[in-house]
């Protein structure tokens, strides 16, 4: 594609040199950069001019004068931004042509992308799928190296699902994406807002500002889209909420878990097997049912109904993609087995999390709660001690195993584990594999077992090696022997 091209639509402050250049491709890391390429010289990137240069670059975007001899040299104001308009017009344009659906907020972002994705499944939609743990289209599973990828990544991939087919694209839009300015270029139908607690808070300073950063994608990427129909679908039980309203054309949707709302829960009932939810959808009565389990859960179920509502999607498929998601992959995900046992793998890494999945589990178990669980080395130490008094007083046993012992020794991230329990009991087995075996064999019916810290992780840091580790095929391994 010819330079002057793909700068059509740039503020540009100056442009020295040929701007009839064919661009082979462009990209802010140097590393990728190719014979014909243009360089976009973002914040710390500008510090790899030498190197994009050595690598056949002929073009640079860039804030301040290079002084290096590139064909071309472009000044602009915001390089961020001008990457992210220049990766969609230099991939055709592609988010033009999809439904695309962004989703930002603390908590439910993940789960709420599984549940669209199985809503637009059941309808006969190919989805597509951009977030933490995969980036999925047309059977493809592409690993996640970050929640929202960078620009010209982003503009790539949505080219890749278009040319595959796809019409409907959700993805997770974190705070840090929106900040970098990762999602610019991308023409938004809808934004979701899920909602607000405290995180991120080394990165962006405090809450105000945290705030701030979800807001952009409703005030400036979804405002300043072309689509003709927008929508903001908002959690009106988040106080932040009314921080999040914009204007018309864009039509506001509201759902709540505790208040009347365009979506609003009615009632529910909740025990191991999932949950059961009486909800009012645009004044329509109906009831889902989910294998998903915590109500919680209720707020993200309610957000991707009315997503389905406005793309059109029939109720009884709404119902049924909502009915057939087992789960979110490492998040209070079930492991069915033959033993009918309830098994469950999360993420909780922290006091907070593993406090939270115990007490849910402990609220709704028939026997006993067992939790398997270690922490990282090479991190917060604090937390250790305070991981295993959390354990102490929320399970019936508690084996105390590794997570990623990275540098440290794992028999001494054990025992700063130990010293929460005081004179409470627990059982410590090193080998991650063997104390998830050891709980699965003590089990018995009506027992709850929790194997806590990796979730979705496939893989064990050990000194400085990488190795492979899954909880889950651990779990299916020992539950297949046993069966």
């Amino acid at each position: 594609m010819r330079l002057d091209t793909l700068i059509k639509d740039i503020p540009v402050i100056s442009i020295k040199g040929r701007s009839d250049l064919e661009i082979a491709g462009i990209t802010k890391d140097s590393r990728a950069v190719g014979e014909g390429y243009m360089f976009f010289a973002t914040g710390r990137s500008g510090t790899y001019i030498d190197d994009a240069l050595k690598r056949g670059a002929r073009a640079i975007v860039t804030d301040r004068e290079p002084g290096r001899p590139f064909d071309c040299v472009i000044i602009v104001e915001d390089v961020a931004a001008s990457l992210g308009d220049a990766a969609s017009t230099f991939y055709g344009f592609p988010s033009r042509q999809m439904n695309i659906a962004g989703i930002t907020g603390t908590n439910g972002k993940t789960t709420t992308t599984y549940l669209i994705e199985s809503i637009l499944g059941h309808a006969g939609k190919k989805a597509g799928v951009i977030g933490t743990i995969s980036y999925r289209y047309d059977g493809k599973a592409i690993k996640a190296e970050n929640t929202t990828p960078g620009a010209a990544e982003t503009h790539s991939l949505l080219r890749d699902m278009h040319l595959a087919g796809v019409n409907f694209v959700v993805m997770e839009v974190s705070s840090h994406a929106l900040d970098q300015k990762r999602v610019e270029g991308i023409e938004f139908d809808i934004g979701i807002f899920t909602n607000l607690t405290h995180d991120h808070l080394d990165y962006h300073g405090d809450l105000e500002r945290y705030k701030g950063a979800k807001r952009l994608l409703f005030e400036h990427y979804l405002k300043k889209s072309s689509k003709e129909q927008k929508f903001a679908i908002l959690n009106i039980d988040d106080p932040s909420t009314r921080d999040f309203i914009i204007s018309a054309p864009t039509r506001t949707l509201s759902y709540s878990t505790k208040g009347y709302a365009d979506a609003h829960l009615l009632g529910y009932s909740e025990d191991i097997e999932g949950l059961r939810l009486d909800v009012s959808l645009m004044g329509k009565k109906t009831t889902l049912v989910s294998p998903m389990i915590g109500v919680f859960n209720a707020s993200n179920i309610l957000a991707a109904c009315l997503y389905g509502h406005v793309t059109g999607i029939p109720y009884g498929d709404i119902e049924k993609g909502i009915e057939r998601l087992e789960g979110v992959p490492g998040r209070l995900e079930r492991i069915r087995n033959p033993k009918g046992l309830s098994v469950f793998v999360d993420y909780a890494h922290t006091p907070d999390a593993l406090g939270n999945v115990l007490a849910l589990l402990n609220r709704l178990k028939k026997g006993r709660l067992i939790v398997v669980f270690g922490c990282g080395g090479d991190r917060d130490i604090a937390k250790r001690s305070i991981m295993g008094h959390i354990a102490a007083h929320l399970a019936d046993l508690t084996i105390i195993t590794s997570d990623n012992p990275r540098t440290e020794d794992p028999g001494n991230i054990i025992e700063d584990i130990k010293k929460g329990f005081n004179d409470k009991p627990f059982t410590a087995i090193e080998g991650r594999k063997e104390a998830i075996h050891q709980a699965i064999r003590v089990a018995e019916e009506n027992d709850v077992v929790l194997v806590a810290g990796k979730g979705h992780e496939d893989y064990q840091i050990i000194g400085d090696r990488v190795l492979h580790f899954s909880d889950r095929e651990v779990i299916e391994e020992v539950l297949n022997v046993a069966s």
